[in-house]
């Protein structure tokens, strides 16, 4: 097995992954993923084979009858899928993305992966809706290419933008109560 079709994980399977709820589901999709890049090498059993376990091991991992499989029967899958075993856990789920290759080239150089060559195409539309009035209207448009090295940090940015917008809001509501209650107690004294 040397020229394997990597895949690298984007931010949405990044999340789709975080938001799966046992190990058995993410060994499936990562080894749907690599079967899917690299036909057939990757089926259950191929992956049983050459991570010396049975089909029916791999089918009860993946199927969530064996809920807290042998680590070193996860080394095993891992080690055939060419991904961290850290993959499968929860606890690499935890915090911010984080990017790996299924299928990773056993040099572990990632001269196929063209890190600074266009990789995603970011369609960005910002709608301005008034309560009021009950209409729409778009104010920004435009599209954004992104390299792989760009796209985590431009997700950061976006997070961050998102995060900051909301923040102020809570900010003025904060306000607008406190000049509220202020405004109250005048009446009170008056």
């Amino acid at each position: 097995m040397n020229k394997l079709e990597p895949y690298v994980i984007k931010h949405e399977d990044f999340h789709a992954l975080k938001k799966m709820t046992s190990i058995g589901a993410r060994v499936q999709w990562i080894r749907e993923k690599a079967n899917e890049m690299n036909q057939a090498l990757f089926t259950r059993y191929r992956v049983a084979e050459k991570s010396n376990l049975s089909q029916s091991t791999i089918k009860r991992i993946e199927e969530n009858e064996v809920t807290n499989p042998q680590h070193k029967k996860l080394e095993g899958i891992a080690a055939y899928l060419r991904v961290p075993v850290e993959a499968f856990f929860d606890d690499f789920y935890v915090g911010e993305t984080k990017s790996f290759i299924i299928c990773e080239p056993e040099d572990e150089s990632i001269k196929e992966i063209d890190l600074e060559g266009v990789s995603y195409v970011v369609e960005l539309t910002a709608l301005t809706k008034s309560i009021m009035a009950n209409t729409n209207e778009v104010t920004f448009e435009d599209k954004v290419e992104l390299t792989a090295l760009d796209y985590e940090e431009f997700i950061d940015d976006l997070t961050t933008l998102v995060e900051k917008v909301k923040k102020r809001r809570q900010t003025w509501e904060l306000k607008r109560n406190a000049y509220n209650r202020l405004k109250g107690g005048n009446d009170e004294n008056d």
